[in-house]
């Protein structure tokens, strides 16, 4: 009698509850075959002792970056299963090159569904990833120094502070102000910075940062983000699985 066709599932999720309620359900089902790993271990050697190739690897979000940066056959088929619906995160993991974004409190149908759909050559985005994606088309894009000036905002600096602050003309202050609001689409300061925080706008930036701190010398290994194109984050691909909230 012919094996059921199954479906290799490689769980690296920093969270152990998580990753053994997955590995618990997920073997229930006939068309999956499941494997843990520690994500903080070196992964490549973890997957030569589980899978030499998975189908699907459901990771958090830190370790699903890490994952899209090894230069694996499979770190294409990377799904984040994650709490952050922030858009700056997000859009950031899809130009990684991540190709499924749940958000933790999915339907089980669903985590399923996005599974096999990756497996497929597919991407799946839970509905709030979608939203975020459509409202980042749809915004016009702060610049740098606007976002610097919207981070002192949200500490509560006036604009004479600001202008002192970032050795600009008080002039230059207030219209950049009024940019902000006009493409965060905020009556005033107080709403900018809150449709900011809830973008991920502000948060993105202090990572950005961050990383640049951390980044290594010149002569280093490269990672795969360094070394690919970047893709934009914006295009709803036709191939996309955008499942369906919960009712």
């Amino acid at each position: 009698m012919p094996q059921p066709f199954e479906i290799k599932v490689l769980i690296a999720h920093s969270d152990p509850l998580i990753s053994a309620g997955l590995d618990a359900t997920l073997t229930k089902r006939p068309d999956f075959k499941v494997a843990v790993c520690n994500p903080e271990s070196t992964v490549s050697h973890s997957t030569a002792s589980h899978f030499p190739s998975p189908d699907v690897v459901v990771a958090d979000y830190d370790s699903g970056l890490r994952l899209t940066a090894l230069k694996e056959a499979w770190t294409d088929r990377v799904m984040i299963l994650t709490h952050s619906d922030s858009e700056a995160k997000i859009c950031h993991a899809l130009e990684q090159g991540v190709r499924g974004y749940l958000l933790l409190g999915c339907r089980l149908e669903d985590l399923m569904q996005a599974i096999r759909s990756m497996h497929k050559g597919g991407i799946a985005w839970d509905p709030l990833v979608a939203s975020r994606i459509a409202e980042r088309m749809k915004q016009e894009a702060l610049t740098r120094r606007e976002e610097d000036i919207l981070e002192e905002i949200m500490l509560g600096l006036s604009n004479k502070a600001i202008a002192s602050k970032l050795a600009v003309a008080v002039g230059t202050v207030k219209t950049h102000v009024k940019s902000i609001l006009s493409k965060l689409d905020a009556a005033s300061r107080t709403e900018a910075v809150a449709i900011a925080q809830r973008r991920g706008i502000l948060g993105g930036k202090r990572e950005r940062r961050r990383r640049r701190v951390q980044e290594p010398p010149s002569g280093t290994e490269l990672s795969y983000a360094s070394q690919h194109p970047r893709r934009r984050c914006g295009s709803l691909n036709a191939d996309a699985t955008i499942l369906a909230p919960a009712p």
